[in-house]
């Protein structure tokens, strides 16, 4: 039977933090709402008021639901004593078993909030970024949250919330921030619960990958796929900058989205030569494992991106060995580097691995991806009076590619135009409506 109040997955370190997990536990209660407190400690901790232990963590077969009343075996397993490890070997052996274990119990939870201090906000956070798809609602209470958050939440929506003072003894400022994380949770967990009631209306999810130099391609397709799915489609638009790569593979992956334009692959210039917007060695494998329809261009593989002109790295700087290299002021934060054909080789290479996958197209999937290469120039520093003009560097780009896909079904196609030309943006836009269509009529 559908849950009548949300059910919120509370997760700590118990050894440590117990007496402010159950003030959390009392506060998310009282907003009327079911509660699971998941002991993520060090040590194991015994208390009737914790639903799953760290026993049970480590042993989800014996491990009795949490909503039953049946005794259970409390006592830790005798192979695998957490107490006995050092920090970072416990939080390496805890976080995927209790991302196991909060997976199974995922559909009958509308939200998780984490309370802790580094050791809590490392394993809490894990569970939320590997556990729950992105959209479930995720809040981490941490001493580590006004600082570099970037390691905990990744490409996810998990929300952070100072905590101000040390979670090490309850007082009025914590008593505070913790029950403003509790309602803030509750509430959360009341609208995605009343979500869950609704659908979607059956519109097609689309993303999009977008760059400063490419923004005119990816707003016109957006644009004609749009016309093309008048009321019907959904679009999703990623700024190509490492993390946004990253999110739309996570969402391809968990499917939340049904098809992509990938516009703008630079993101694998950045991983090939060492840039800083890497969206690491796997980009666009997760469309090519669930066989998405999909049209992939080339869009900003003449760049690679750095942070101030400083950051360049010596060796890409003049006196360097890579003296004579392209160097471009895009604004006072961000340094643009020409890519040369030997890179552009490299990246064609990765681009063509990942395309196939581990089994690849070989085995069905290239009649759902088209590849096109805008010919007129890949971005808008591409252009023959921009700085980054170089056809003969850009040939090897599109040579490469074509030769590592010849013969495995996908078709290539070399369009004259640059890729902020509304006529490449539409015939893209177009190209990925026919894939789509085609699909949905073979039940695909």
């Amino acid at each position: 039977m559908p849950s009548s109040k949300p059910t919120i997955l509370l997760l700590g370190t118990c050894d440590t933090k117990l007496p402010e997990l159950l003030f959390t536990k009392s506060q998310l209660e009282s907003q009327k709402s079911h509660v699971l407190l998941m002991d993520i400690g060090h040590t194991p901790t015994s208390h009737p008021e914790i639903d799953i232990t760290q026993h049970d963590i480590l042993n989800p077969e014996l491990a009795r639901k949490p909503s039953l009343d049946s005794p259970r075996n409390t006592d830790p397993p005798e192979d695998l004593d957490m107490s006995s490890l050092p920090r970072e070997a416990y939080i390496k052996t805890l976080a995927p078993l209790a991302v196991r274990m909060v997976t199974t119990l995922t559909p009958s939870l509308h939200g998780i909030l984490g309370i802790g201090g580094s050791c809590g906000t490392a394993l809490a956070t894990a569970v939320m970024r590997d556990a729950v798809p992105v959209g479930f609602p995720k809040l981490m209470v941490s001493t580590m949250a006004s600082g570099d958050v970037g390691p905990y939440i990744g490409e996810t929506d998990i929300s952070m919330m100072y905590s101000v003072v040390d979670i090490a003894g309850r007082n009025r400022v914590l008593d505070r921030v913790l029950g403003n994380a509790a309602a803030a949770i509750v509430g959360m967990g009341w609208g995605y619960l009343n979500r869950r009631k609704t659908t979607d209306g059956g519109k097609v999810r689309i993303g999009i990958t977008m760059f400063g130099v490419t923004t005119p391609a990816a707003t016109m397709a957006k644009e004609h796929l749009e016309f093309l799915f008048p009321g019907t489609c959904e679009i999703y638009i990623f700024h190509a900058t490492g993390s946004g790569g990253r999110a739309m593979e996570r969402l391809v992956a968990e499917g939340q989205l049904d098809a992509v334009l990938d516009l703008t692959t630079t993101e694998i210039a950045d991983e090939v030569v060492g840039g800083v917007l890497s969206a690491g060695p796997g980009r666009i494998r997760a469309a090519t494992a669930r066989n998405i329809p999909r049209v992939i261009s080339l869009g900003a593989c003449d760049m690679v991106n750095f942070g101030t002109f400083e950051s360049v790295p010596p060796c890409f700087q003049e006196g360097g060995s890579g003296a004579g290299r392209v160097l471009h002021r895009h604004n006072p934060t961000v340094t643009l580097m020409r890519t040369t054909k030997e890179e552009c080789e490299k990246i064609s290479k990765l681009i063509a691995k990942n395309l196939m996958g581990e089994e690849g197209a070989r085995h069905g999937s290239a009649s759902r991806t088209k590849v096109i290469f805008p010919v007129g120039g890949l971005s808008m520093l591409d252009l023959p009076d921009q700085p980054f003009w170089d056809p003969k560097a850009d040939e090897v780009l599109f040579s490469t590619l074509e030769h590592e896909l010849k013969g495995i079904g996908i078709e290539v196609i070399r369009d004259k135009r640059d890729v902020n030309d509304p006529g490449f943006a539409t015939t893209v836009a177009a190209i990925l409506h026919g894939l789509i269509e085609e699909s949905s009529m073979l039940g695909l």
